[in-house]
């Protein structure tokens, strides 16, 4: 039986060179990015969300005519369509909503079902691995487990397909229906204007389904209700700086929308995000240290710290040394920054060396390039153990290091006003596939 589950990265998928920094703190990334907006994965414009439940739906539709489908493998190929309709239609520019357009161009227009659920058509990390946690939380779907593939459409999730899609019939059939014969092998007929319009990413929900969207964001599925009070106190936020837009925010002055204790968790996860980067920028340094030696890519622990790294080692002790006086319980980020405010410079690089291994590794007193070493060439790559696609907006004003969430939903609330082009530029305004 074959098996595609693209975004599920086996260790084949791991190449050696992989950048990933994690230094073990994904489970503290995650739980800060869960206090400050529950729910929401990586979701930041609604078609994310239409796209990965679409894809459950279509997904069960195709099994009840006896194809032997995924869910993760149809919703992957419904994304690949939407993003090759929609470069189609603006002529193969770029847009932070679209992805794959070097592969997808590719392809041609030959985009049967059974092309496009190989393994390699499109991209290993495709934005529905952005939605498994929202999916749920939202109400869109049921599930026991968190895996993509145990999901199941709920009655809101079916509402929200057929809210959003009412209004487009290809071959004069729903887009659901349409798709699953697609995915069936009864036909190919994907070059649409009615589908494209549907599915583009660079086309927004469809009115009607915009209250149903935002009710789902406040109301939400199976989280609990301080999740739900959370996402709801950070959407009612996101919307008042919508309107007032503020020429500067300050930790020192909370919202009124946002309650004492999630004001402070989100401080404390802008001072443990902040040390963690701190601890980053002092690794990528030694690395650069290491690459740049004449004797030999190495560095021995059993020498003095050279002056550029000491003085980032110092920045890093103080900013992990806020995270600790905050006092918060995450036991994770807080083991780390005890091990950061070390008053020997050269145990916190023990202990940071011995978190990486795998751009650096530890090896006695010695550090010694791991399988990622780059050198004298390394740069600062993403490697946030819970990565976000959105794009970066020069015009959202927020507290300095606040988590990535609080960007994603004030970017999704834009989204349900209308106002997301304005907000990804003028090259993003106006265009339509």
């Amino acid at each position: 039986m074959r098996e595609n589950l693209w975004g599920l990265l086996g260790p084949e998928f791991l190449p050696s060179t992989r950048r990933t920094r994690t230094l073990g703190l994904g489970a503290a990334v995650r739980h800060f990015n869960d206090l400050a907006v529950p729910g929401l994965g990586g979701i930041w414009y609604g078609k994310q969300a239409l796209l990965a439940t679409l894809g459950v739906l279509v997904a069960e539709q195709a099994r009840s005519r006896g194809a032997k489908v995924q869910n993760i493998e149809v919703a992957n190929a419904i994304e690949a369509l939407a993003c090759w309709l929609a470069f189609k239609g603006n002529g193969w520019r770029s847009d932070p909503r679209l992805r794959g357009s070097t592969k997808l161009r590719d392809h041609g227009d030959g985009f049967s079902f059974a092309r496009v659920r190989q393994r390699n058509f499109y991209v290993t990390q495709p934005m529905r691995m952005a939605t498994v946690q929202a999916l749920p939380a939202l109400g869109f779907v049921d599930s026991e487990s968190a895996r993509f593939n145990a999901f199941s459409t709920s009655e809101m999730g079916r509402a929200f397909v057929d809210q959003t899609c009412r209004d487009f019939r290809p071959h004069n059939r729903s887009v659901s229906e349409h798709l699953a014969m697609w995915v069936c092998g009864q036909h190919d007929s994907v070059i649409s204007g009615k589908l494209s319009e549907a599915l583009s990413p660079l086309v927004p929900i469809a009115p009607p389904a915009l209250p149903l969207l935002r009710e789902r964001l406040i109301q939400g599925g199976n989280d609990t209700s301080e999740d739900r009070r959370r996402r709801g106190n950070a959407l009612a936020w996101v919307e008042a700086l919508r309107h007032s837009k503020p020429s500067q925010l300050s930790w020192e002055v909370r919202p009124d929308a946002i309650s004492d204790i999630h004001w402070q968790d989100l401080r404390s996860g802008a001072r443990f995000f902040r040390a963690r980067e701190a601890a980053i920028q002092v690794l990528d340094t030694l690395e650069v240290h290491i690459g740049n030696q004449v004797l030999g890519a190495t560095h021995s622990l059993r020498t003095s710290v050279p002056n550029g790294l000491l003085s980032m080692i110092n920045a890093l002790g103080e900013a992990a040394g806020e995270f600790l006086n905050s006092g918060h319980a995450d036991e994770v980020a807080t083991t780390f920054c005890r091990e950061c405010v070390e008053s020997d410079a050269s145990q916190v690089l023990r202990s940071l060396v011995a978190r990486d291994g795998h751009v650096l590794r530890l090896v006695g007193d010695d550090v010694k390039p791991g399988p990622a070493f780059r050198g004298s060439e390394a740069v600062g790559d993403g490697q946030d153990a819970e990565p976000s696609d959105s794009p970066e907006t020069q015009s959202i004003l927020m507290p300095e290091g606040i988590s990535y969430r609080m960007f994603n939903l004030y970017l999704l609330n834009a989204d349900i006003h209308g106002e997301l082009p304005q907000l990804l530029g003028a090259d993003a305004a106006g265009e339509r596939p």
